[in-house]
């Protein structure tokens, strides 16, 4: 059954590219095949149809030499509608949200990663493109997303609850607060969000500037 589902996985994805398998050259599925670490075609199926691998980006792979130029060099970038569960993660270094600027990377074990592009992890990334691959938003993603803001505030009673109310006028959910004392004079407050956006986030970044 994996490997029937994972074969339909693949065929509808070389679909987005007016491409079907049959299309591909030899040559460029066993080099692919490799590149994958994959023995043959049905474990390549059976990975795609248990979710270890994402149809989109193998299909991806099969496409250079494969699709005209004005077809594969145009190919708009692998789209996130942030409702792809299990196979595709946000990673927790740079907290993504729509509308930033992003890219994903294939991780083994955890499938598509999405990272900010001014992420500090980038640059260790970029040492290996084969793994990595442009993305992007669709539009008005029906989901919260997880966001970090750190806010430094004056060392005094009652000041997080002050924050904690300002950030809860803007209709956004708490999901953890830290609280790390500077010096004696000021604290640091780290909020773990969960926001619609990055104008949800900069609404609620003018909320909290405004109580200074």
């Amino acid at each position: 059954e994996a490997i029937a589902l994972g074969s339909k996985l693949l065929a509808q994805a070389l679909g987005e590219f007016s491409v079907s398998f049959d299309d591909v050259g030899e040559d460029v599925r066993k080099a692919a095949l490799g590149e994958l670490g994959m023995k043959d075609l049905d474990e390549l199926h059976e990975k795609l149809g248990l979710g270890e691998r994402l149809a989109p980006l193998v299909a991806r792979r099969l496409l250079p030499g494969t699709v005209p130029a004005n077809v594969a060099g145009g190919a708009a970038p692998l789209a996130i509608a942030g409702t792809e569960g299990l196979l595709v993660t946000y990673a927790r270094c740079c907290f993504p949200i729509p509308y930033d600027p992003i890219f994903a990377f294939l991780s083994t074990g955890r499938g598509v990663v999405i990272h900010r592009e001014n992420c500090v992890n980038v640059e260790d990334y970029r040492k290996h493109p084969e793994n990595w691959l442009p993305v992007n938003w669709q539009s008005a993603p029906d989901r919260l997303f997880s966001s970090e803001i750190r806010v430094y505030v004056a060392n005094r009673t009652g000041v997080l609850a002050a924050v904690a109310a300002a950030i809860a006028s803007t209709e956004t959910n708490i999901d953890h607060v830290s609280i790390d004392e500077q010096d004696g004079d000021t604290a640091a407050l780290t909020f773990e969000l969960r926001v619609r956006d990055r104008r949800h986030l900069a609404g609620l970044v003018r909320v909290i500037r405004r109580m200074a």
